[in-house]
């Protein structure tokens, strides 16, 4: 099934669905655009607005750390043991490289927590110039993985898991993991801006439960983000030119 949301690289053809992995990285992509924005633009006395930055900053990063944990563990092992018993070079060099990636976008996901948080207690100028550099930094190497996975990774997936094979996977090692609080706080964010009709699509054949967590945790999540981005401007979409 080909999908292509805003910013997407690419949407290798083959049997996988992976629809939600592409609404994940929409969701990434997203906010790195916010946040390139709102840190450029919160006045430096708006502490309610810092301290809410650093909380929407905490549940991106928590909803990350899921989502490169279940291909480190799941997903990469799997391919890799796959395209070595086919002698694939190319494959496993692509894989090499998502693990060296996935490695490097901790430090800078830690970069900007400590900066968000250096602005909670009223830093000045230079600590607001560290922070932005920060956050170019991570929108930078976040974005670009994410378009290697999309173009690269994908096709390596695509060639060694078939589609059955891959929804068994999600039901059963790729979705799990967060607890219910958690989940209650990463549907609305996956919902978040997703473009119709994918978000009906999903909406419509998601399992009751995951409908009532989304429901239930919608408007906590917006009274959130509402706070986080009071200065980034309504409409601001993936990409947008106001990040540079």
């Amino acid at each position: 099934m080909t999908v292509l949301l805003p910013g997407q690289a690419a949407a290798p053809e083959g049997p996988a669905d992976l629809r939600m992995m592409y609404v994940m990285h929409h969701g990434f992509r997203r906010d790195l655009t916010h946040f390139c924005i709102a840190v450029r633009r919160t006045p430096f006395s708006d502490g309610r607005t810092w301290r809410a930055l650093l909380a929407r900053w905490d549940l991106v990063s928590t909803v990350l750390h899921d989502h490169h944990h279940k291909e480190d563990v799941v997903l990469w092992p799997l391919l890799r043991m796959r395209a070595e018993a086919d002698g694939d070079a190319h494959a496993l060099a692509v894989l090499d490289a998502m693990d060296t990636e996935h490695d490097q976008i901790d430090p800078l996901l830690l970069r900007v927590r400590a900066g968000l948080e250096a602005m909670t207690i009223g830093a000045g100028t230079p600590d607001r110039e560290t922070l932005t550099l920060a956050v170019d930094e991570a929108y930078a190497g976040l974005t670009g993985h994410l378009s290697h996975e999309e173009r690269d990774a994908n096709v390596v997936l695509q060639a060694r898991i078939g589609g059955e094979e891959w929804d068994h996977l999600e039901r059963t090692k790729l979705r799990g993991g967060m607890s219910a609080r958690e989940l209650t706080q990463m549907l609305p964010w996956a919902f978040k801006d997703l473009p119709d009709p994918m978000a009906s699509e999903l909406l419509a054949e998601a399992p009751l439960p995951l409908r009532a967590m989304l429901r239930i945790g919608r408007r906590r999540f917006q009274r959130l983000d509402d706070a986080a981005f009071v200065a980034v401007p309504a409409g601001t979409t993936v990409g947008t030119s106001l990040v540079r």
